[in-house]
């Protein structure tokens, strides 16, 4: 039995908490002129990296949570956020899914 089979909550947790903060992010706040603004946001990103990497431990991938959100462009990599898969890799595996779907 892995980890998140015997732990199923803390997971689901661990997502839905990284759904919130992605929800609230300022996703441009280093282009603020306010260092108030850049620090909380700095601060906030880094949060969000510590919650991604969480659920990268307990074997759940919040990829495809974190592209739901994501802006694209105008903001920082997702790499930066700790996403280990690029946002080619994500379409690819949309598609894959969208073929498999339509089976």
């Amino acid at each position: 039995m892995t980890p998140t089979e015997t732990r199923p909550l803390k997971p689901a947790f661990i997502l839905m908490a990284l759904e919130k903060e992605l929800g609230c992010h300022d996703w441009t706040y280093e282009y603020s002129d306010d260092h108030g603004v850049w620090r909380a946001g700095s601060a906030h990103e880094k949060r969000i990296k510590e919650m991604v990497k969480d659920a990268y431990a307990e074997g759940c991938d919040p990829a495809d949570l974190f592209y739901q959100y994501y802006p694209g462009a105008g903001c920082n990599g997702p790499y930066h956020y700790g996403i280990e898969r690029s946002w080619e890799e994500q379409l690819e595996k949309q598609l894959e899914k969208a073929t498999d779907d339509s089976c």
